[in-house]
């Protein structure tokens, strides 16, 4: 049942986590300019978290297929707060940079640690839906944060948006705390069939192996192409609504969070439709619609058509994430829920870092409509990707078996 215990105290606890977590993170590259930064420096504050991330998340994804989801997600949310609280201390942007960098830690413990247990508890053949639903806590929360950090910025300073970080973190570890059962439902079973080894699991296999599959190899690609894409463009856009259109602090706020809660709110009807069609074709079809918005946001010359655009990407990239992610929980019942959603974090994180790096380059050098017109030509060029993947391959339950015993018998046979 979705309105389950477990379901409903990941749910709240990731709504209020992302929340605090967005808050920040639109606000850095404007609070790192204030102490200096140039350009590059600006993108490594956006992107530093997701170096940490991308070697650290396959580990821990991994790791929680092994020992359980709840300790990993808990001391995530420990590491974001004790970094809030280290942003009041900076005293130039290298300082940001590092806590930022600490902050990865802790991401790599919570978003895919989270959403591994909640595909534990996923029905087979309604991945969509139960996923879909899960992805509004992740999404609006990402889009409400903006929106109060704006007003309290504007109202009260920056340190008030360091310390909100804070006790939203706090919150979030205390409902995972006492609300969260210790055990997933797959993990309770599989411990009721083992419990002379209780902290063993089948699912727990080398990342090698894991990437046989052919879901799992294109997932990861796939997040890596479209992260590095969001990394060239998500980093500047607070500078772009600032500096190139004019936008007040709480205007940034509100076109951040136009975007997210679109997004959210679009997601469980995406949802049904990812149970019901094609995942791949609905994978390509939100990211072509969201790669041309992408582009335009970078030349448009109004405040109100970028809100415009925003508001258009939200529901277009709602339906790929929602697609993707239903498709992640059929892959990750092959190789383990956690190890599926690390290697996404270890793509993602790479992904976000250059495309930060690069974006920063084009920014120097050509201006911020360079940036966005790169991030719009990846994120292209990552649909052809995918697509070429998983050519042939279903995505829904029991797909993947045919493809990827085949993957095994031919690595057999090579030995």
């Amino acid at each position: 049942m979705m309105l389950s215990r477990p379901f409903v105290a990941l749910f709240v606890s990731v709504f209020v986590a992302t929340m605090g977590i967005s808050m920040v993170s639109p606000l850095l590259p404007v609070y790192a300019k204030d102490l200096g930064a140039s350009g590059v420096w600006l993108g490594l504050t956006f992107s530093i978290f997701a170096v940490v991330q991308a070697v650290v998340g396959p580990f821990a994804g991994r790791l929680s297929d092994r020992y359980g989801r709840k300790p990993f997600i808990i001391a995530g949310l420990l590491i974001y707060l004790v970094a809030a609280l280290g942003y009041l201390t900076a005293q130039s942007f290298y300082q940001v940079i590092a806590f930022r960098a600490f902050s990865g830690l802790g991401t790599s413990f919570i978003f895919s640690v989270a959403r591994a247990y909640v595909g534990d508890m996923t029905p087979e053949g309604r991945e969509g839906r139960w996923l879909g639903v899960f992805a509004m806590a992740d999404i609006v929360g990402f889009g409400t944060g903006p929106l109060v950090a704006g007003a309290l910025r504007q109202y009260v300073g920056f340190d008030s948006v360091f310390v909100a970080m804070a006790l939203l973190m706090a919150t979030s570890a205390f409902i995972i705390l006492v609300w969260l059962p210790r055990l997933s439902p797959a993990e309770a079973r599989r411990q009721v069939r083992a419990p002379d080894m209780p902290r063993q699991v089948a699912h727990a296999m080398p990342f090698s192996k894991a990437l046989a599959d052919p879901l799992t190899l294109a997932l990861t690609v796939h997040m890596g192409l479209l992260s590095l894409a969001n990394g060239a463009t998500f980093s500047l856009l607070a500078l772009r609504l600032e500096d190139g259109l004019g936008a007040a602090p709480i205007m940034i706020g509100v076109a951040f969070a136009t975007q997210d809660i679109t997004a959210g709110l679009a997601q469980p009807f995406w949802g049904r439709l990812a149970d019901r069609r094609e995942r791949r074709r609905l994978v390509a079809i939100g990211l072509l619609a969201t790669a041309i918005q992408l582009v335009a946001l970078g030349v448009v010359p109004t405040y109100a058509l970028a809100l415009v655009l925003l508001l258009g990407m939200g529901a277009t990239n709602a339906l790929s994430q929602v697609a993707s992610g239903a498709i992640q929980v059929v892959a990750g019942r092959r190789v383990g829920m956690g190890t599926v959603l690390g290697l996404g974090s270890a793509g993602n994180g790479f992904g976000m870092f250059i495309g930060s790096v690069v974006g920063g380059l084009l920014y120097d050098q050509f201006g911020l409509g360079a940036a966005f017109l790169f991030g719009g030509l990846t994120m292209m060029a990552g649909v052809a990707v995918f697509m070429a993947l998983t050519k042939g391959v279903q995505t829904s339950e029991g797909a993947t078996s045919v493809a990827f015993d085949r993957a095994e018998a031919a690595a057999a046979g090579g030995r």
